[in-house]
């Protein structure tokens, strides 16, 4: 049987897919937007087709499912049946005789170890409870060193789940083969902090490998201080042999490894209305006037109607007061992810109450944060720019109306652009997209459309992207940044 991929790989990927198959329990160690969640699925997918393999759970986190969905259905070539705690769905027609059908759970790691206390005030987790009655074959977690700490929660309770399905599995099968369900750990920044986070990590994955005490394994390779520095890791012993078992059981790659520096992807988050602005949004497209609590919002015209509509969705009328947090809420899951990853971020926006908004909740999550708008002085807009050409003690993030940020401008030092909504037009769009290109752009870049389905925001998408085929077929251009999206 030959394996055909649904999506080319780039030669990077169609090693770890090789590795990954034949080691079963394998850590795919790429830099962000490097395509780890495709090499996730080919791996899957060969599995599927050697009959190992029938049901996978994914863990991630919360932000990401709507992603999965998405590399789902762009990237794995036989039919599935996917679902969530919430959705389920199935693929459109694909190649169902090679594999068998394959059944997905996307669950988000919040949600699945969040616990719960019952009548006589006892701990519970009715949602891990779903997962395992999932029985998976094949685990796949996603931004793996959320489990670095070997004392944190999501590192012990995934950890011990992993354990409980596998001697379930043994007491049902006289295999001597690896256990299933086998792991896949996908993370971006697996060690940032030295050998120890990736213990954790593999203990998931494998705990043959390092074993399943953390005394144990720094009692062989950690050195620490005394006094005062007890707690500080001076050296590690070992390191050769350390290293022998990361490349035994993972792969690593850079950009400029892949190839694929200066190079853009495109990624759209969903977010959900609350039932009230649902409404509001509703008889703004029916009235041209909704009610809400503080008062009315009226629109004159169409243009206005535009306005409010796409101001109900970000959830700012114009004078700042708030309708919902929703789609901020959106953002701040996803920079939360990239903050963790050490990425800086740009985020652009329409009203300025979402800039202040934003601005907000990227500081609170810990970025060194800078808003940029038609308030913003001169001094304070340099030193925005500044904050993402050199390495800040913490990552940067500018939050920006897109008018104040689109032209003569750098922000090379980002490669993570998240819109808050849709640009207004192609010009505002191709001017703040580049901005974080360029010849001194030294890795892949993401753009994030964060939208509501069904919505103005889509019709959007579909005017970008017909001017942006009108763009391309103008300066011959075959490139489609906007393709898929």
């Amino acid at each position: 049987m030959k394996y055909q991929p649904r999506t080319k790989p780039f030669k990077h990927q169609s090693r770890a897919v090789i590795r990954g198959v034949r080691r079963r329990n394998y850590a795919l160690f790429f830099e962000p937007r490097l395509g780890k969640s495709k090499t996730a699925l080919d791996i899957t997918a060969i599995h599927a087709l050697l009959g190992r393999v029938k049901k996978v759970l994914i863990i991630c986190p919360s932000i990401a499912r709507d992603v999965w969905e998405e590399q789902l259905h762009e990237h794995y070539p036989y039919e599935y049946e996917a679902e969530t705690f919430t959705d389920e769905w199935m693929s459109s027609m694909r190649d169902l005789l090679a594999a068998g059908r394959t059944r997905f759970f996307i669950a988000g790691r919040e949600e699945t170890f969040r616990r719960t206390r019952d009548k006589r005030g006892r701990y519970q987790r009715p949602k891990q409870r779903l997962v395992e009655e999932f029985d998976p074959d094949l685990i796949i977690i996603d931004e793996s060193h959320e489990a670095q700490r070997p004392g944190g929660v999501f590192a012990q309770d995934c950890w011990r789940l992993v354990e409980r399905l596998r001697r379930t599995r043994a007491a049902r099968t006289s295999s001597n083969d690896k256990l299933q369900p086998w792991v896949l750990l996908l993370s971006g920044t697996p060690n940032p902090k030295g050998w120890r986070p990736l213990f954790a990590q593999f203990r998931i994955m494998d705990s043959s490998l390092w074993g399943t005490s953390v005394g144990a394994w720094d009692e062989r390779h950690v050195v620490y201080g005394h006094g005062r520095r007890r707690w500080t890791i001076l050296r590690y012993n070992n390191v050769r042999r350390l290293e022998d078992t990361l490349r035994r059981n993972s792969s690593t790659c850079s950009a400029d490894e892949a190839g694929l520096a200066n190079k853009v992807f495109l990624q759209k988050l969903r977010y959900v209305l609350p039932p009230s602005a649902a409404r509001m949004y509703l008889d703004m497209v029916d009235e041209f006037v909704a009610e809400w609590e503080e008062g009315v919002l009226t629109a004159k015209n169409a243009g206005v109607k535009r306005i409010r509509l796409l101001q109900i969705l970000g959830g700012f009328t114009t004078d700042g007061a708030q309708l919902h947090d929703s789609g901020v809420a959106a953002v701040a899951s996803y920079a939360r992810v990239l903050y963790e990853q050490g990425e800086s971020i740009v985020v652009y926006s329409r009203f300025t109450p979402e800039v202040i908004a934003l601005t907000d909740a990227l500081s609170h999550i810990g970025f060194q944060t800078w808003r940029v708008d038609g308030d913003t002085s001169r001094d304070d807009r340099r030193s925005a720019l500044a904050a993402l050409k050199r390495p800040p003690h913490a990552p940067a993030a500018i939050s920006a109306q897109v008018q104040a940020l689109s032209q003569a401008v750098e922000l090379v030092g980002a490669a993570e652009v998240v819109y808050y909504g849709v640009p207004d037009g192609w010009t505002q769009y191709f001017q703040t997209s580049r901005r974080v290109m360029g010849p001194n752009q030294k890795r892949p870049v993401r753009l994030t459309f964060v939208t509501v389905p069904g919505t103005v925001h889509a019709l959007q998408m579909r005017s970008l992207q017909k001017k942006e085929d009108w763009h391309s077929a103008l300066m011959r251009n075959p490139r489609r940044y906007l393709k898929d999206v």
